[in-house]
């Protein structure tokens, strides 16, 4: 079978001098304690979306809901960007294709089922069809230019389902990545960059029809679907994480300061706010999300502990793909079916947000330590040879 070794080069590239794919590689605990932010910046996201009310005043409704609104953008392309790197940063020499498959998939299909599961359940009265169950079981609803479809059953799932094709992909592109000379995987970092800048712009350009899609003024659903949910045009932020994660190895990256990068993140949000709707999901704040990334591995891989590597955060992203599935339910239930939104006072905003955020943590924690461990211990390991 294929090998995910990354070994192979191109006869005459300067190739950067990594340590084999895999071995003897820092624990980037900074990363995981990064990935519940994500899943908090979408959370955030839905929680002042107009399908969950909050503020009885439209007005206040509005603009909460216009501040927050690119933090959905922000957090899956963060998690898009972060699976890339990861990927890269933890292959294996003597991998195979057929067992990264596994392990990857044994990772995310048992709680994408339970939740989508528990979605079918919870929201059958809102217009659910057996295609769309079957298309979210297939993991296929990313592949039609229909939110009706993209966003059917579990609306968080769609992302689950271009990381699946992520996941596809890898094991055939990796090698090839990782036999790119020094100046190769710059320029395509920057070309990464460049795609993403790009996708949004030719969604605006060309012939989408007339299906103007809720949320995003002067778009309809197929430019919102080609710039945003598209699997192939997701692809650039893959490779951008990948392409970082060949840098950091090597040691070609520059050293990033993490706290820099961080407050590169507010003018980098305004422009995204102040941005056509798709653009400003897509583009401003990858940079950004990179550099972000490679800023927190740098400090795991030095051994300097930020609060991102502590065992509170660490716990925290460890759960955040659950918290990630199940948040949307809980907002959900919280405002439409017990607390009955929108809300006349700021606190009982604030009682809601906190009820809502306690909750998800509880149940994904219960999702983590139920569900997806056992089955990752059992399925997702590596099987030893005798």
């Amino acid at each position: 079978m294929t090998s995910l070794d990354g070994t192979e080069t191109r006869k005459g590239a300067t190739t950067p001098q990594a340590p084999p794919a895999g071995a003897g590689r820092a624990r980037l605990d900074s990363l995981t304690g990064l990935r519940f932010f994500a899943a908090l910046a979408v959370f955030v996201f839905h929680f002042s979306s107009p399908g969950f009310p909050t503020f009885a005043d439209q007005r206040t409704n509005l603009d909460f809901n216009t501040a927050a609104t690119q933090l959905g953008g922000l957090g899956v392309g963060f998690f898009f960007v972060l699976s890339g790197f990861v990927l890269t940063w933890s292959a294996r020499a003597t991998d195979r294709v057929g067992s990264f498959y596994r392990r990857r998939f044994v990772r995310i299909l048992p709680l994408y089922y339970v939740a989508g599961a528990a979605a079918a359940v919870l929201l059958w009265d809102v217009s659910i069809r057996w295609q769309d169950l079957l298309a979210y079981a297939g993991l296929v609803q990313v592949w039609v230019p229909n939110p009706m479809v993209n966003f059917s059953v579990l609306a968080p799932g769609w992302s689950l389902a271009v990381e699946a094709v992520f996941y596809l992909v890898f094991p055939f592109v990796v090698r090839r990545f990782r036999g790119l000379g020094t100046r190769a995987v710059w320029t395509g970092l920057a070309l990464c960059v460049a795609g993403a800048f790009l996708v949004p712009v030719l969604a605006y350009n060309m012939p989408a029809g007339i299906v103007e899609f809720v949320g995003a003024p002067n778009a309809t659903a197929f430019q919102m679907w080609f710039a945003y949910i598209f699997p192939l045009g997701r692809l650039f932020d893959l490779f951008a994480g990948m392409f970082a994660a060949l840098l950091v190895t090597s040691g070609r990256f520059p050293r990033v300061s993490l706290p820099w990068v961080l407050v590169s993140f507010v003018p980098c949000y305004v422009v995204a706010s102040y941005s056509p709707m798709l653009f400003g999901w897509r583009a401003p704040l990858l940079i950004s999300c990179v550099l972000l990334i490679v800023a927190a591995a740098q400090r795991d891989i030095a051994g300097r502990p930020t609060l991102l590597s502590s065992r509170t955060m660490v716990l925290l992203g460890n759960v955040s793909f659950a918290f990630y599935l199940c948040h949307y339910l809980v907002l959900y239930t919280l405002n439409i079916k017990v607390m009955h939104g929108p809300f006349d006072s700021v606190a009982m905003v604030i009682a809601y947000f906190a009820a809502a955020l306690g909750a998800t943590v509880a149940l994904a924690w219960l999702m983590h330590r139920c569900v997806e461990m056992p089955l990752v211990r059992r399925f997702g390991t590596a099987v030893k040879r005798r």
